[in-house]
């Protein structure tokens, strides 16, 4: 049975944007993994590709310059060592080898040491037997893995078939959500080119691109919200990763820049552009005219998944997809972008569990939250919250279900509560 999830507005104000190289920023801070420190110093000169980390997960420059410092930056999520990087005006690249891979292992190490987050994912799911090619993005703005699907297809049919070859990949699927038409037609010359590759239209509901949506909708393999593709045997891959290890296995240059939606609606120019791990946030919204001042949300990611941050400042990713800002909050019955204050009590009109693509209850979660009583979110089981933010944006009293449920987790999980 298919699971099924809601439809949101849809606000692709830059689907039909061409990819726009970000003119080189004065200076990057490209976040270290968390256990990993800089393999350089401050005053010591590099170019754009050389290795800037010491540890397990590979980080490398995205500019060539001077590091001014090694500095400790604090995020949403925590705080975190970035190399700080002065460009110079020649921007020259790095004396790169070409990665040769035979095997699985070898290849799965040569994209680890590339740094795209595609390394990780290929270590997980060694098992995996099917691929799917993730183009489903369901949430409002995101364009960029769409505009990959439309300008990367040579690469993307080339990457498809090296990880086929070297992971031992039966089937590929690449699945495109119904709305995004002359994606789904780009990837269908795709398919053509590559063996065992299928192109498949999905609804575009949300959160259609997760794996709990993917795996089941695109394989009929049996998921749980607590399991993951690869447990089920299943590689899932952004069309962006399947085009960057194309041309990592092409060029040598390392994960060093990603496409990035800029949009919102303090943003006059909303577009996407190439530009380096680390450029400053604020050098994106310059770029695309976005005023600041008055703001009231500044998401990195989705504006369902994203995280919510107030320092411009703050360094794009490796995964980050989308910079959204904006001054008002969406209507009512439609999520919210801040804690409304014109919150209302719960209706019980039933929606919220509707939406969850996992089918749990938010509305009794809530209650049970409210009573701090765990022996009831045991029944419930907050812990299955995939945080799509469906419930959020369904609710027409202007809960905020999504921070509800991400509470009862932790109370579920020993964190706090009392049980009555």
């Amino acid at each position: 049975m298919k699971i099924k999830g809601i439809f949101l507005d849809r606000e692709k104000n830059t689907d039909r944007s061409l990819t726009i190289a970000l003119p080189t920023p004065e200076r990057v801070a490209v976040p270290l993994p968390a256990g990993c420190k800089a393999s350089v110093r401050t005053g010591q000169w590099v170019l754009r590709g050389n290795s800037i980390c010491d540890g397990e997960k590979a980080v490398h420059a995205s500019v060539s310059g001077k590091v001014e410092e090694i500095r400790t930056i604090v995020g949403p999520d925590g705080s975190f060592e970035a190399v700080v990087i002065k460009a110079d005006e020649e921007q020259k690249d790095a004396a790169v080898k070409i990665p040769r891979a035979e095997d699985k292992e070898s290849f799965i190490a040569a994209v680890k040491a590339s740094g795209s987050p595609a390394g990780e994912k290929l270590e997980k799911a060694k098992s995996a037997d099917v691929m799917i090619v993730n183009g489903i993005e369901s949430e409002q703005y995101l364009t960029a893995e769409n505009r990959c699907m439309l300008d990367d297809g040579e690469l993307i049919a080339a990457g498809i078939a090296l990880t086929e070859k070297l992971m031992g990949i039966g089937k590929t699927y690449i699945a495109v959500a119904s709305d995004c038409k002359e994606a789904f037609a780009a990837m269908e010359k795709v398919s053509a080119k590559v063996p065992d590759t299928t192109t498949v239209k999905l609804r575009c509901d949300h959160p259609g691109g997760s794996d709990l949506m993917l795996v089941n909708n695109v394989t009929g393999r049996g998921i749980k919200p607590t399991e993951t593709a690869a447990e089920k045997n299943v590689l899932v891959l952004l069309p962006s990763e399947v085009a960057f290890i194309a041309s990592y296995f092409e060029t040598g240059m390392p994960f060093v820049e990603r496409r990035v939606t800029v949009d919102g609606d303090l943003v006059k120019t909303p577009c996407i552009m190439r530009a380096p791990i680390g450029t400053p946030l604020s050098a994106l919204l310059a770029f695309a005219d976005a005023n600041i001042k008055p703001a009231e949300k500044l998401i990195i990611g989705g504006m369902m998944t994203g995280r919510s941050v107030t320092d411009t400042e703050l360094p794009l990713g490796a995964e980050d997809s989308a910079v959204l800002i904006f001054m008002k909050p969406i209507e009512a019955g439609k999520g919210s972008l801040k804690t409304s204050e014109k919150a209302t009590n719960c209706i019980k009109c039933g929606r919220c569990a509707q939406a969850c693509p996992a089918k749990l209850m938010p509305m009794k979660i809530e209650k049970a939250l409210k009573k701090r009583n765990k022996a009831t979110l045991e029944r419930l089981r907050p812990d299955l919250c995939i945080g799509c933010g469906s419930c959020t944006y369904i609710c027409p009293a202007k809960r905020e279900l999504n921070e509800v449920m991400r509470q009862a987790a932790e109370i579920f999980s020993g964190k706090g509560g009392e049980q009555s």
